[in-house]
């Protein structure tokens, strides 16, 4: 599942870069994502899904200590980890500027040093990129929600 995972990631990364190259944003065939409505419904799952895996993150430390094991925890993370790449597609596909460009962008490489956690050593070496970029997600994900809410 983390390979699937990690092409997933590559090949949103590729299209979300050749989209804002292009401006494919601009597009007839993604004026959909130009909606209120559907941008709005779209970024609220999104940002659920971030949530999700949140509560999973912070789930395993509190049944840890109960004696349930994360490897029960960690499959629905990961199915959820496939599904954030497609989400952010389906909300933008091209990236923003400033903080909209860095928001995508930490998701992804968040995904992508995920991905990497299959052995102990290399869980050693990447959780700390993985835990630090996935906190910054979340942070980007509540600014960029306040300020829609705020100018919207």
């Amino acid at each position: 599942m983390r390979r699937t995972t990690r092409y997933i990631l590559w090949l949103t990364t590729a299209t979300m870069l050749l989209a804002t190259a292009v401006g494919a944003a601009e597009f007839e065939a993604f004026s959909f994502q130009k909606d209120r409505d559907f941008r709005n419904i779209s970024g609220l799952v999104t940002a659920g899904v971030i949530l999700f895996q949140w509560c999973l993150t912070l789930g395993r430390a509190v049944f840890q200590r109960a004696g349930s094991r994360w490897d029960r925890w960690v499959r629905w993370h990961l199915r959820s980890a496939i599904a954030l790449p497609l989400l952010l597609l389906l909300h933008s596909i091209a990236l923003g500027w400033g903080l909209l460009a860095l928001l995508p962008l930490a998701l992804l490489m968040a995904g992508h040093f995920g991905t990497m956690l299959d052995d102990k050593e290399r869980l050693k070496t990447y959780l700390p990129y993985h835990i630090a970029l996935s906190a910054l997600t979340l942070v980007l994900a509540i600014v960029h929600a306040i300020t829609v809410l705020t100018f919207n």
